[in-house]
């Protein structure tokens, strides 16, 4: 007899490794970067109180229509509309590259988080592979384009939407320093070399060039290769870093 697909089975590479750092039965969680709330809503199998925030007031807009049992906000992830200690576990996934500043917004996850609570970062490490980067080629495409006065790729209609400040990379020297020992570091898990960065360049370059996002069925082949590529350890080398730790008490 088969084993039923569960909600863990539909998730991949990421996303997984996040979901099953989060704490079975933690009573709130804050997740950090949510954008429209499309993995944050799996969040609601793992605690009794799922909250989110996005600096896009449009992708919280349409998480709330969506996932009316979510309590999404718009924030930056550099100033919190939350209490210190307010959540049990807070969840950034590959968000932090994207601040204007990585410092404020880690000082900021661990203010909101309670002392104990736990804390689940994600972000990319470069590595190997990193001039991969489709987060720093496409924008650069088109900043080329724009200069050159060429024919925007997709009538330019996602042009905006990648226009992002240069996507930082991290080792686990830099996370370390910007926990500042705040943070009991239990697990690290770096992987991904080539396929997971090749195979997101392909995704974006084909949404960029036809000029429209494609749905999850378009994507399939390239996923489920980069998330058999997400599940090696490459250590150093990796293209993707991820920790989960506890907040130290005060002192």
């Amino acid at each position: 007899m088969s084993t039923p697909v569960t909600y863990r089975d539909l998730l991949i590479d990421r996303y997984r490794r996040v979901y099953d750092w989060v704490p079975a039965g933690t009573a709130r969680v804050l997740d950090v970067g949510c954008g429209n709330g499309h993995f944050t809503k799996w969040l609601r199998q793992r605690a009794g109180q799922v909250f989110g925030v996005d600096h896009n007031p449009r992708n919280c807009r349409a998480g709330a229509r969506e996932y009316p049992d979510l309590r999404l906000a718009a924030s930056a992830a550099e100033g919190l509309p939350f209490a210190d200690g307010s959540f049990d576990c807070v969840v950034c996934s590959d968000t932090i590259e994207h601040t204007d500043s990585d410092q404020a917004a880690v000082d900021e996850l661990l203010r909101v988080l309670a002392p104990g609570g736990t804390l689940v970062l994600s972000m990319p490490q470069g590595g190997l592979f990193g001039w991969l980067d489709a987060e720093n080629l496409v924008p650069g495409l088109f900043e080329l384009v724009r200069r050159l006065r060429l024919p925007k790729p997709g009538g330019g209609r996602v042009l905006e939407a990648f226009r992002f400040r240069r996507h930082r990379h991290y080792n686990l020297a830099k996370v370390e320093s910007l926990l500042a020992g705040r943070l009991e570091i239990q697990q690290v898990y770096r992987s991904g070399l080539l396929l997971y960065p090749l195979c997101y360049l392909v995704e974006k370059a084909i949404e960029c060039f036809l000029g429209r996002d494609l749905v999850s069925r378009d994507y399939r082949l390239l996923r489920r290769l980069r998330a058999c590529d997400y599940d090696l350890a490459f250590g150093p080398a990796a293209f993707n870093i991820a920790l989960v730790g506890r907040k130290k008490e005060a002192a």
